[in-house]
């Protein structure tokens, strides 16, 4: 078959781009992927070798006008279908204003989120408490948003979402029917991961950058931990991850509220091989995210033997066994030091830990999450059922 595949943004190195990278490339169909952004340089290299046709530009900041003009332009915008079967929208917005006027042919959405700031309660109460002068702006945008985005939903023929907290969302939100929406988490390439069993003293932080990924909480507790039991002192914290355009003054709080003791170790923008680094000789996990979506990073530690502590909510609470790959607690300090200490004083705890979420991660392989999107295409072209 051929499939034309629909995301608004295509210039970082997140989860979503990684799946996206991921689908296509193992894929026995042929795609084709249509974007509104392409930036090149910053996203995965190995797009290049991909068929990409950039769109109408839209922007990329998350602003009131900036996000109106670009839902105005996806909307409008007509993509050449006739020589594709179906279309394949990355979804985590705007991308479903796509389905307007591309519906002629089938539509099958891979749903990552829908819009978080309105359908996450715990981002969308951060960011009302943090700005409480735009409570009147958001509610307008919010109505008319959902609105607009429940008639875009209506096109699509199936829904696939990576978590059962993004299939939650959906139905809330009556986007779809139950019976329409399928949870297909994203994975790993478990083959390359290959635990060095090296436990180095330090908690490592990896993602992007971005204010609702609540990395402060980690500071917070490492400040805790290192408080509350002197005898770990020689344990460091170090956050790895993207820093994306608007989230410098982020940076500049979450390095205050670090200090200058040099205990917490900032490493912006690395590449994938520091990234690997990185997981490879930490000691553990340490993923303070409010509610996440589904999480890749506590998969990718797993992968490399590493404990996790998350926050027991979302997506962490689905792939994360709580005492046995990890550990899921409440979003404290406290909660967090207490978990880092019971680690930092059993290696023994850690290893086991460590070596029982490379067991767990075995089910989230790449190879099985394209089979069971190959065999939905397959369907749609009469070749199974689905």
């Amino acid at each position: 078959m051929r499939i034309a595949l629909y995301y608004p943004w295509l210039y970082l190195r997140s989860g979503v781009e990684r799946m996206i990278l991921e689908l296509v490339s193992r894929s026995r169909h042929d795609w084709t992927i249509f974007t509104s952004h392409y930036f090149p340089d910053q996203t995965y290299p190995e797009f290049s070798r991909l068929k990409i046709v950039e769109l109408s530009r839209v922007p990329v900041n998350r602003g009131y006008s900036a996000v109106g003009k670009a839902a105005l332009t996806i909307i409008k915008e007509k993509i050449d279908l006739t020589d594709f079967d179906v279309l394949v929208v990355s979804s985590e917005g705007l991308g479903d204003f796509i389905t307007f006027r591309n519906h002629a042919k089938p539509i099958i959405c891979y749903c990552h989120t829908p819009l978080k700031v309105i359908h996450d309660p715990f981002i969308r109460r951060r960011y009302l408490d943090e700005n409480p002068q735009m409570r009147t702006r958001f509610f307008l945008f919010s109505e008319t948003f959902k609105f607009m985005d429940r008639q875009a939903w209506k096109h699509y023929q199936h829904v696939f979402c990576n978590s059962q907290e993004v299939r939650r969302r959906i139905l809330k939100a009556r986007l779809a029917p139950a019976d329409r929406v399928e949870v297909l988490s994203p994975g790993l390439d478990v083959s390359c991961m290959v635990p060095s069993w090296e436990y180095q003293r330090y908690f490592v932080v990896v993602g992007r950058i971005k204010w609702w990924k609540n990395l402060e909480l980690a500071i917070e507790a490492f400040h805790e931990f290192k408080r509350r039991h002197t005898e770990f002192d020689d344990f460091k914290l170090r956050i790895t991850g993207l820093v994306e355009a608007g989230s410098e003054d982020y940076l500049l709080e979450l390095k205050h509220i670090a200090g200058s003791g040099g205990d917490v170790i900032f490493k912006r923008d690395p590449t994938e091989a520091e990234l690997i680094s990185a997981y490879r000789s930490s000691y553990c996990l340490l993923f303070p995210s409010l509610n996440e979506d589904w999480g890749m990073t506590p998969l990718e530690a797993m992968g490399f033997g590493k404990p996790v502590i998350a926050v027991k909510q979302g997506g962490p609470a689905e792939s994360i066994i709580d005492g046995k790959t990890g550990f899921l607690v409440p979003p404290e300090p406290g909660a967090f030091a207490e978990a880092m200490a019971r680690l930092a004083g059993d290696p023994e705890l850690t290893r086991r830990l460590g070596e029982a979420g490379v067991e767990n991660v075995q089910q989230y392989d790449w190879d099985l999450f394209v089979e069971r999107f190959d065999a939905y295409m397959d369907s749609i072209n009469g070749k199974t059922r689905p």
